[in-house]
């Protein structure tokens, strides 16, 4: 009984550390890239993720295939729909209140949806670069996020607020990225000319260095928890 107790601790602990939840996730996927681009973070809203989450569940009744056909007639996205990443662009804003990406996909973690969003990263008038700029505006202040799911399908909403997209005000919103001499450079595809270029990223020191910081913090919470438990326990025997 008194091991089931520990264990629960655990748990408790484990979850606690563990447990930022889907939308906390997303947002931070989302402000880690803005911050980037000297962009204002975003903040989540209940209501809004509310609508998100009722959105994507009408999708999940309508039918995977159906959102594939409706909603890119005039675009060849055998590969999107094959391979379950964003089926939906931020096409500009809807109702003139936000603007929406939307992810489909299997065996993988909704953050590597908000990643795909922004690998096709550009700045001309061009439908590719909608799930970009959607998710980087910087007049964009708010920020909703909701799931469903069909069996191993998994439906991913996510609004901004206000919307984004608009053409005339592009400049102003989606700013070029500052670069320094330390980026790593990457290639990525130019999805208008189809031809290899490079960019930059800066967080491939800083990632690792913020992971060993996560693991050893998870590990002292872990241990400061269950350390006097085990401690009592020995006491006791």
């Amino acid at each position: 009984m008194f091991f089931k107790i520990i264990l629960f601790l655990i748990a408790l602990e484990c979850n606690r550390v563990f447990g930022i939840g889907l939308q906390n996730l997303i947002l931070e996927a989302h402000n880690r890239r803005r911050a980037k681009y000297g962009n204002q973070p975003l903040v989540l809203d209940d209501k809004l993720s509310q609508e998100c989450k009722t959105f994507a569940e009408k999708l999940v009744k309508d039918g995977f295939e159906n959102i594939c056909k409706e909603d890119h007639s005039d675009e060849d996205l055998e590969g999107d729909c094959a391979h379950t990443h964003s089926v939906l662009d931020g096409g500009g804003p809807i109702d003139g209140r936000f603007t929406q990406n939307v992810c489909v996909f299997r065996d993988c973690f909704p953050r590597a949806c908000v990643r795909d969003w922004f690998h096709y990263r550009g700045y001309r008038n061009n439908k590719k670069y909608y799930k970009f700029t959607a998710m980087i505006w910087n007049a964009s202040t708010t920020l909703g996020v909701g799931l469903a799911r069909v069996k191993d399908t998994r439906f991913l909403v996510v609004r901004y607020v206000p919307p984004g997209n608009i053409l005339k005000d592009m400049e102003f919103n989606v700013p070029k990225r500052p670069t320094h001499f330390w980026d790593k450079a990457e290639e990525t595809v130019d999805v208008d000319q189809y031809a290899v270029r490079t960019t930059t990223d800066r967080n491939s020191g800083s990632n690792a260095i913020a992971n060993w910081i996560l693991k050893t913090y998870i590990l002292t919470q872990i241990y400061s928890v269950v350390q006097p438990i085990f401690s009592s326990f020995l006491g006791i025997i």
